[in-house]
């Protein structure tokens, strides 16, 4: 029997890292000599990471941060395995919300507990539960969540506001709702339009205009519990696009629908699966979210397929 090598990377620069120093200390001591762990601050230090988890043969990637910490690491390690397949990836959550290890149906548990689990199947001798799951590649970053619009404008106020916890989100998005009943100077921030046109790989085209949010998922959550990426398992190496253009209003009033992984109703958004879609912002600026991670580009935005990763359960 082959034995699981287990790498794990852990986001030193993660709230819960930070007021947690024992934490790698303590994860290290559940692992065997022919484990690795690396707690890692930088972009060069990941890389190095990347380099060093690879020649020694690792067989089990684990990450302990949260969404942007998962992003980033599958994106550099993606950069030095090139076309090779990834070793299956277990996310052992560590940040806030933890949307994308929620979406991936990762067991509830802080990382030491889930960690000592991990290594107690992996030793186990009758192999890990796993799921395939896509991600959506925008030039060399790979991640599982993309939005634009009132997603990108909901993180900055999130961000704003303090010391992100799940309660704040679930704060600032109260007071956008409220905001969007009386038309607030609070939803007018974080819900400026989006004006862009869409155009697929296949020819299909979404028109110029105003859109609340485009969005994409390769896992059905986005958040808080809300699941609006009900096709995102539809098709192998793909990724469901919602272009909403409702008035935030009407959305507002789809939210409970929404948290039901209910489809809205219609007459408020457009969809598609696809594995190419380009999205042309009249503004010649793209202002985005992937997994938490807030970016701004010039030009037109490129969304792909990105590796599929065999995601521990």
């Amino acid at each position: 029997m082959t034995t699981a090598r287990i790498g794990v990377v852990l986001n030193a620069n993660a709230g819960r890292t930070r007021r947690d120093p024992g934490l790698a200390d303590r994860l290290r001591a559940k692992l065997s000599h022919d484990d690795l762990l690396v707690a890692t601050r930088s972009p060069d230090e990941l890389s190095a990471a990347a380099e060093r988890f690879r020649a020694h043969g690792v067989t089990l990637l684990a990450v302990v941060g949260g969404d942007g910490s998962a992003s980033v690491t599958l994106s550099a390690f993606a950069r030095h395995y090139g076309p090779a397949p990834l070793p299956p990836v277990a996310l052992l959550r560590g940040g806030t919300m933890n949307t994308v290890a929620n979406g991936c149906d990762t067991p509830r548990g802080n990382p030491l507990s889930l960690l000592t689990s991990l290594v107690k199947r992996a030793r186990s001798g009758h192999g890990l539960r796993t799921s395939l799951r896509s991600t959506i590649a925008i030039g060399d970053r790979f991640g599982f969540l993309f939005g634009t619009g009132v997603v990108e404008g909901f993180l900055h106020a999130y961000y704003a506001n303090g010391t992100p916890t799940p309660l704040s989100a679930a704060g600032v998005l109260a007071r956008g709702v409220a905001s969007a009943v009386v038309g607030g100077p609070l939803v007018r921030r974080i819900a400026a339009p989006c004006r862009a046109s869409v155009d697929f790989a296949d020819g299909a085209h979404w028109p110029l205009q105003d859109y609340l949010t485009l969005a994409a998922g390769t896992v059905d959550q986005i958040g808080l519990g809300f699941r609006p990426f009900l096709r995102c398992d539809e098709r192998p190496e793909s990724f469901h696009l919602l272009g909403i253009y409702a008035p935030v209003v009407d959305l507002a009033r789809e939210l409970p629908r929404i948290r039901l992984a209910r489809p809205m109703r219609p007459g408020h958004a457009l969809d598609r699966v696809s594995d190419h879609a380009t999205i042309r912002f009249e503004s010649g600026l793209a202002r985005y979210m992937l997994d938490g991670e807030l970016f701004e580009t010039p030009g037109d935005l490129t969304l792909t397929a990105g590796p599929t990763i065999a995601v521990v359960r």
